[in-house]
């Protein structure tokens, strides 16, 4: 026995020697990690603090900060259960609940989310970051009452944190309050300047604000912020330059001729780089600029052929002004003289540099570069010192040669033999629709998964989702069907991980959103020129689809959807965009003066069109330009009031249509204030899908759809 028990004595002393060299070898691989992970070597980091659990060394912070890895390189799974590892050694500490919260959160598991956030504040209820997370997720779950509590207790314990103003604005715009989402957005990007989620924020709300003496210091540095953004449309920042620029345009206006030494308003506004910048980005929706614009180039071309060259000072502004027209694609009223007038200097120039250099900004105003026939080497030098001139060349010259030859690239994948979709196609050959500068894209870094974005786009709740959409290891396949210039193309950037199809009719506009796409940098995305009618020769089946401002102009829109929704996976989700019978009834009477006119869809057409909309000679008409940006563009007014096919829906037609192709529908996509005013008048919807109220609702308020019904439907499994 005794030997026994001194053999047993001993083996006792070799283990505790064991755990004791375990235990300081662990000790020293979990420096060694959190060294490495400190200085961002997350490779060595993660083979250190994998070699420390080997050895069997167990504390609560390996476990955590590997997850922290793990999650970061997209690992989810792996991290939940590192978290949870943690949680098992260490059930007292906050920091893996905290982790394993903003996880939950990301996955889109909010109640896991509140839970575990809830938890780890029960551990430390002074976590300033715990109370800006749970705020947060109060965001995710509409809880706006209990987000600005945790947000504000975040800021009581940490003043200084940007991610929290930058929530706090965001809970101020879902409630309405634009001047306070402002300031607070605004303080965020005091405390962080590069904060892309912040000025996404902003991006969310500041075609809302209206400009007044109190906020009149934050709107003015948000547009400059916004001027200078490559990743967000630029046309959401025109009420804010009506309101910045219009009362001197006016001013400017009441000067007989514009171009005087003694119109101070004008020399204002061709001095000011916002003024001048703002023409090259967006469309100003406003009668009075575009009349204010065409007496400008008329004076401007009428100094330089009577003088032979633009005045200097001049010259910045008669660049950003051939952008504009560029932009709208030469939508401005223009006379014969004028005309006439342009071709003798186009003549003059022909082969002379010297003249080149002089005319061609002028020669901008009224025809794209590329289509004058001269050599192209005489354009490439003209001089460019600085934006303006740049600009100039590169989009009415550059990029419409790489369109060209992108455009011949496309090889339909089978012929197009439905009418309908012919004369469409024919449309958008001429005319690749809408033009753009820069579109709303997301940084690889802040996109989110598909479902997530599926539930903050629409008012359902408990929405099911297919594996396909829920896994974060399977990339969702997502077809764009009518993908025009590729707007909602890079709009899904915002879908993390993403394989997209994109198809579309018309080689000009395939070819217009490839070069897009390039300047972006998207490579998760293959374009395809087909009609919608042929997708299933794509041999694909999709998780998502997109079709928005598209079914409406089929010859027979069920037809279309039929086509979509077969190709579309059980419980999957399309996004559809429809126009409103309501909305559009002076649409519905513009077509039918247009028709009674005789008026064709020429750009002279249209021009002469608009111009007796816009003089008011066609009284039932006032209110066309109240459409925005869609009146003054020329292949937009196409599209609103001369295309060769158009169908409206009703709630009730829509309600039937959806029912009729095994769709359930999820909530229209709305200002956060339209959905207050429907929550207000009827409560006992709270997933607000009754389409019997919204049909009365939009008989109340008929404008509540201008643009279209926008929303998702899941197709039932």
């Amino acid at each position: 026995m005794a030997g026994f028990g001194e053999q047993k004595s001993s083996k006792k002393k070799n283990n505790s020697q064991h755990e004791q060299k375990t235990q300081m070898g662990g000790d020293t691989l979990h420096k060694n990690a959190i060294n490495h992970h400190a200085r961002g070597d997350l490779a060595n980091a993660e083979k250190d603090y994998r070699k420390a659990i080997k050895t069997g060394y167990s504390h609560y912070t390996i476990f955590s900060n590997l997850g922290v890895i793990c999650k970061n390189s997209g690992r989810f799974e792996e991290a939940i259960s590192l978290y949870k590892k943690a949680i098992d050694i260490s059930p007292y500490h906050p920091d893996a609940y905290t982790n394993l919260g903003n996880l939950y959160r990301e996955l889109g598991k909010f109640d896991e989310a509140l839970g575990s956030t809830l938890k780890s504040l029960e551990l430390k209820p002074d976590n300033p970051t715990a109370h800006m997370n749970l705020g947060s997720i109060y965001i995710d779950l509409g809880n706006l009452d209990q987000a600005l509590a945790s947000t504000l207790k975040s800021l009581e314990l940490k003043p200084d944190n940007p991610t929290a103003h930058m929530n706090l604005g965001i809970i101020h715009k879902d409630v309405g309050n634009l001047d306070q989402a402002l300031a607070s957005t605004l303080k965020s990007l005091e405390l962080k300047p590069d904060n892309p989620g912040a000025l996404n924020n902003i991006e969310a709300f500041i075609d809302q604000l209206n400009l007044s003496p109190s906020n009149a210091h934050d709107v003015a540095r948000i547009y400059e912020l916004m001027l200078n953004r490559t990743d967000a449309s630029h046309q959401k920042l025109t009420k804010i330059f009506l309101e910045e620029f219009l009362p001197t345009i006016q001013k400017a206006s009441t000067s007989n001729p514009i171009i005087s030494e003694s119109n101070e308003p004008f020399k204002l506004l061709a001095a000011d780089w916002r003024f001048r910048k703002s023409l090259t980005l967006m469309i100003p929706p406003s009668s009075e600029a575009e009349s204010f614009f065409t007496r400008l180039r008329q004076e401007l071309l009428t100094l330089v052929t009577q003088e032979g060259k633009i005045p200097p000072q001049l010259k910045p502004l008669t660049e950003a002004l051939a952008s504009q027209c560029y932009l709208n694609e030469y939508v401005y009223s223009t006379s014969q003289e004028e005309e006439q007038s342009v071709v003798q200097i186009i003549n003059e120039a022909a082969a002379d540099q010297e003249a080149i250099n002089k005319y061609l900004a002028i020669v901008g105003c009224y025809k794209a570069i590329h289509t004058i026939g001269i050599n192209p080497e005489l354009i490439n030098n003209y001089p460019t010192p600085d934006d303006n001139s740049k600009e100039l060349i590169t989009a009415q010259f550059k990029e419409p040669l790489q369109e060209k030859e992108i455009k011949t690239s496309f090889q339909e994948i089978r012929n197009i033999t439905d009418a309908t979709s012919e004369h469409v196609q024919e449309m958008y050959e001429k005319n690749p629709y809408p033009r753009f500068k820069y579109s709303d894209f997301t940084a690889s870094g802040l996109a989110k998964p598909i479902f997530n974005i599926i539930k903050l786009e629409t008012t359902r709740q408990n929405l099911s989702f297919p594996e396909e959409l829920k896994s974060l290891k399977i990339s969702p396949k997502v077809l764009i069907a009518g993908c025009g210039t590729g707007k909602q193309v890079i709009g899904a950037s915002r879908y993390k991980n993403a394989e997209i199809t994109a198809i579309d009719l018309s080689s000009s506009s395939l070819a217009y959103a490839t070069r897009k796409t390039k300047e972006y940098e998207i490579s998760n995305v293959a374009f395809r020129k087909m009609d919608l009618l042929n997708v299933p020769e794509l041999g694909d089946i999709f998780d998502v689809i997109e079709c928005s401002g598209v079914l409406h102009h089929m010859e027979k829109p069920a037809n279309g959807l039929s086509t979509l929704v077969q190709q579309l996976k059980p419980g999957g989700y399309i996004k559809l965009g429809l126009y409103s019978e309501i909305a559009r009834k002076v649409i519905v009477k513009a077509r039918e003066t247009i028709q009674t006119l005789g008026i064709k869809s020429t750009p002279e057409g249209i021009r002469d069109f608009r111009e007796k909309v816009i003089n008011g000679e066609i009284q039932e008409l006032l209110d066309l330009p109240k459409f925005g940006r869609d009146f003054y563009s020329l292949s937009e007014c196409r599209d609103l009031c001369f295309h060769v096919k158009e169908h409206r829906y009703t709630t009730e037609a829509l309600e039937k249509l959806l029912n009729s192709h095994g769709l359930a529908f999820c909530g229209f996509m709305l200002p956060g204030q339209i959905k207050k005013l429907y929550k207000e008048q009827y409560p006992e919807d709270g997933d607000m899908i009754l389409l019997k109220n919204w049909e009365k609702f939009e008989k109340e308020n008929p404008s509540t759809f201008t643009g279209m019904y926008q929303f998702w439907a899941q197709k039932i499994a």
